[in-house]
């Protein structure tokens, strides 16, 4: 059999990765690389630009051929995956689990390649400087959080948007820096409608006109409110957040156990990469950690808690309009 191979490589922040594969058309589809659709790999990281394929910290391999079994191996400096990828990528329902959607799997191996390589871990958290008081307010949380909330908050107060969906951390010799992620947030349109009107006018916004506003979401730039691409040794607010909605009253708590709140940073930064999933939701997949990133990952989230400049972690259950009770701004 007389197959074509097709090369490419890009940069995740300070890793090479090179993609290879039979398709051309898939790994260099800008819908995943370039674009601000919900599903672009732009939504989770700031920048994905292309360079040589060479000095590459690992490849990313892809065989579309519905002749061949489908299969995933994960691997330190390899990840393969064979499948009937031209297919799957038309049927699929939510294409956000595909190789290359923002939850796929080049974005999961992503991250183990910037930990394995780098030293970079990511937290599943959104991130906003506040240059009244010099901090970092990291926003951890799962999915349907609220972090999206204070980022609109954010918008209205005029602070700057570091990261949308994930923060990177990394220990230098002088302590830590924390890195710009994403700039591109899906939202939901009641959120903007009802909740942050003002953010549409300071985002010069066109909203939609769907006939629920809470099921669709719209994708937004927030290029406009940029951070810086790196913090040296900031002041850091972490908030362990859960908003609701119809919430009138703000539970906070000040998270005293070291033990609990490096558990929560260590959860935080595994929730991207470690957990199996079903791509294209039809192929499972492990997760792609393994037991010595997951350990070197929690001394790292150790090594930040004694080290960093942090204030009271807390821990806040509240509405939308009380969403900054207990946060220092």
């Amino acid at each position: 059999m007389n197959v074509e191979f097709y090369k490419r490589a890009v940069r995740c922040l300070d890793a090479r990765i090179g993609i290879v594969s039979n398709n051309e058309e898939l790994i260099r589809s800008k819908r995943y690389f370039e674009s601000d659709k919900m599903e672009s790999l732009l939504t989770n990281v700031h920048q994905l630009p292309e360079v040589p394929y060479e000095n590459t910290d690992a490849d990313f391999i892809v065989f579309d051929d519905p002749q061949i079994k489908p299969c995933v191996s994960i691997g330190e400096k390899t990840c393969f995956c064979s499948g009937d990828f031209s297919t799957w990528e038309s049927d699929c329902k939510d294409i956000r689990y595909g190789l290359f959607g923002n939850l796929g799997l080049f974005f999961r191996y992503s991250l183990a390649v910037l930990e394995r390589f780098h030293g970079i871990y990511s937290f599943h958290a959104s991130s906003l400087y506040i240059p009244s008081n010099k901090t970092v307010l990291l926003i951890v949380g799962g999915a349907g959080a609220g972090k999206t909330v204070y980022l609109l908050k954010g918008v209205v107060e005029g602070w700057k948007i570091l990261s949308t969906e994930m923060t990177h951390l990394r220990i230098v010799k002088d302590g830590y820096e924390l890195y710009k992620g994403s700039l591109y947030d899906n939202v939901r349109v009641g959120n903007l409608v009802y909740d942050f009107p003002e953010a549409i006018d300071k985002l010069g916004l066109e909203i939609p006109q769907v006939e629920n506003v809470w099921a669709h979401k719209v994708t937004i730039d927030l290029k406009a409110l940029e951070a810086d691409d790196v913090y040296r040794n900031p002041r850091v607010q972490i908030i362990n957040a859960r908003i609701e909605s119809d919430r009138t009253k703000a539970d906070v708590t000040v998270m005293r156990e070291k033990d609990k709140i490096l558990w929560t940073l260590y959860q935080n930064a595994s929730e991207k990469l470690a957990p199996p999933w079903l791509m294209y939701e039809r192929l499972p997949v492990d997760g792609c950690d393994d037991e010595r990133l997951a350990r070197a990952r929690l001394e790292t989230m150790r090594t930040f808690l004694d080290m960093a400049d942090i204030l009271p972690v807390k821990s806040i259950l509240a509405g939308v309009k009380n969403c900054m009770e207990g946060i220092e701004v």
